[in-house]
């Protein structure tokens, strides 16, 4: 797989970083064959890995995740605020 990309997303705490890993590591890649993504956690910050073969699937790949990380972020906030 040629086509990386490494991605870390801040969180206020070490805890809703956990939050967060734990929930995005629940769904798997619909093509576990052509993406690899490997989520884990250090103190705040969020770290997402993604291995491809070509860069559309890159590309799908990592908007779809962002897309799911901004549903559960905004989970987490009205969790938090409520």
């Amino acid at each position: 797989m040629d086509n990386k990309i490494y991605i870390e997303i801040p969180f206020p705490n070490e805890r809703f970083a956990s939050i967060a890993q734990q929930v995005m590591n629940v769904d798997e890649e619909l093509r576990t064959d052509q993406v690899k993504r490997v989520i884990t956690h250090k103190d705040n910050l969020l770290h997402v890995q993604f291995e491809c073969y070509n860069t559309k699937m890159l590309r799908v790949a990592v908007s779809s995740f962002l897309e799911y990380l901004t549903m559960v972020t905004r989970t987490m906030e009205e969790d938090f605020n409520n």
